[in-house]
């Protein structure tokens, strides 16, 4: 499959039509039709509804739209990463959980961009699952994420935790009027739930019997279900702003504050581009960690041993 095909590809479902297309290609309509049907033949399916005056995508289609924009970014950011190595430039992608902690990144990107005016920062949320998922395929280069993580496949830099664990409730909700909320207070309502896989719900069956009726893996979503009465939701403190006039909503400490590891973590079998080195080396500065380091002579990188 060539890369210059599914570009060609992307931009007629952009477009929404052929024509619009090779106008901003700067080819003909009968050559990019020809391209079209002999990807269409390569894959031996069907990519667009014909008929139509705008293009509507088949199933198969959507799917490789979904994959082609995961591709040309890997294409576009390689290109980007590689074609000025003597000097700090780029794209870097971190994908990262939802938690106030991010203000660690968030001074350290600021750094970079001030330091290296020629690198650009993408930042994408999601749960753990995504993280890692992205990092497998290498469309992030770094990721950030609570709770347990596989230390073989990872390298990682563990970051000073401020989340606790707490429930979102809609305002004047009975739990509201207990002073010391514990867990097994929460568990006789229906409860909105993390969906990432890491999560470990054995304490909570170790309480009594519960009921999940829905998952998330953004909490702005869940504080919606939340809202309309679905259920409370057990999520990190700060994410959610309820502390103003009008909110719908209440957060509430659990007695036990329990706090989940946090960590930025990246494939070991991976090569680091020149920013995403840099990035972890301000980043370490940062955290001001004082733990035994190693070098990693592959990659020229002082990573931390913990």
């Amino acid at each position: 499959m060539d890369i210059r095909v599914l570009n060609y590809f992307v931009t007629i479902v952009q477009t929404k039509s052929i024509s619009n297309a090779a106008q901003v290609l700067h080819i003909t309509q009968p050559t990019l039709s020809r391209q079209m049907k002999d990807l269409e033949d390569e894959l031996d399916t069907t990519l667009f509804y014909r008929g139509s005056r705008e293009i509507q995508l088949t199933e198969d289609g959507q799917y490789l739209y979904n994959r082609a924009i995961e591709i040309l970014a890997m294409v576009n950011k390689t290109k980007s990463n590689i074609r000025r190595t003597e000097a700090i430039s780029g794209d870097l992608y971190i994908g990262a959980a939802e938690t106030q902690s991010l203000d660690i990144l968030a001074q350290v990107t600021q750094k970079l961009t001030e330091s290296y005016p020629e690198t650009r920062v993408h930042l994408r949320s999601g749960n753990a699952d995504f993280v890692q998922e992205n990092l497998d395929q290498g469309i992030f280069d770094i990721g950030m994420t609570f709770g347990p993580f596989e230390k073989r496949k990872y390298n990682h830099l563990s970051l000073p935790n401020r989340d606790t664990w707490g429930v979102l409730v809609p305002k004047g909700h009975p739990l509201t009027e207990i002073e010391n909320l514990k867990l097994v207070d929460v568990i006789s309502y229906p409860l909105i739930v993390s969906a990432q896989s890491n999560v470990d719900f054995t304490v909570l069956s170790g309480l009594g019997d519960y009921r999940i009726v829905a998952t998330y893996n953004l909490l702005y979503n869940a504080s919606l279900l939340v809202k309309a009465g679905v259920g409370i939701a057990l999520a990190l403190d700060g994410i959610i702003p309820t502390d103003y006039d009008h909110s719908q909503l209440e957060f509430l400490k659990l007695q036990e504050r329990e706090k989940d590891s946090l960590q930025v973590i990246w494939k070991k079998q991976g090569t680091l581009s020149p920013v995403a080195k840099e990035f972890l080396k301000m980043l370490e500065k940062v955290i001001d960690r004082p733990e035994k380091r190693i070098v990693n002579k592959k990659q020229g990188l002082e990573e931390t041993l913990v």
